[in-house]
């Protein structure tokens, strides 16, 4: 009799998953997880990775697909496969990913201030930020002649030169992540008058005589 040997192999069915987002806006310093879906219309997944890397601070499990961490840098948008694998192939997610600098959240320690025309500003005004770093800082409208804004600190300083009225002025804050904004009132009173005085303090006048004028 003859005898022939085969070999026989079984493969898994390629993986089917995916993500419920395809792309996403993720912000610096903010935890995330996203986790995978593994559909009945492929085998299971045996093992995932991601090309390119991952941002920094986010990372893929290899057994589970979940992408988690906080991200710690600005990161350009950009796609990355997540390849889910077993012993029947392999499968392709392409999600696109960036990460933007948190939003800048900005204040001054009072918004309300009175200067005089031809007086210095006693300090700079300068503001806190408690969110993300500021890109550009920017006022609207125009500060009074003389007081100058700093686009690169938001520092207001100078000597004003023109009386104005109370006005509103808005500080805005912009960076990656969006932007903050304070509203300023700024007034700028005229000199006070000197001092005045007259040549004579006591002054007796007659009835019916015209007053000699007094300086």
């Amino acid at each position: 009799n003859d005898s022939t040997t085969v070999t026989i192999q079984v493969n898994d069915k390629a993986p089917v998953f995916y993500y419920s987002v395809i792309e996403i806006e993720m912000t610096k310093g903010q935890p995330q997880s996203l986790t995978p879906t593994v559909s009945s219309f492929g085998g299971a997944v045996v093992s995932y990775s991601v090309s390119p890397t991952l941002p920094n601070g986010l990372s893929l499990d290899t057994s589970t697909g979940e992408i988690s961490g906080t991200p710690t840098d600005i990161t350009a948008s950009q796609t990355y496969a997540i390849r889910g694998t077993n012993s029947g192939g392999y499968v392709d997610f392409n999600m696109i990913i960036e990460v933007n600098d948190a939003q800048p959240v900005i204040d001054y320690s009072t918004t309300s201030y009175t200067f005089t025309k031809g007086t210095a500003l006693t300090s700079t005004i300068t503001p806190t930020d408690t969110g993300g770093a500021v890109v550009t800082w920017s006022i609207n409208p125009s500060l009074p002649n003389g007081l100058n804004f700093d686009t690169s600190t938001g520092e207001i300083s100078g000597t004003p030169t023109i009386v104005s009225a109370s006005t509103t002025y808005t500080v805005t804050a912009e960076n990656t992540g969006g932007d903050d904004t304070v509203d300023l009132t700024i007034e700028v009173i005229d000199i006070p008058p000197a001092s005045i005085t007259y040549s004579e303090l006591a002054i007796v006048e007659t009835k019916g005589v015209a007053i000699i004028p007094v300086t």
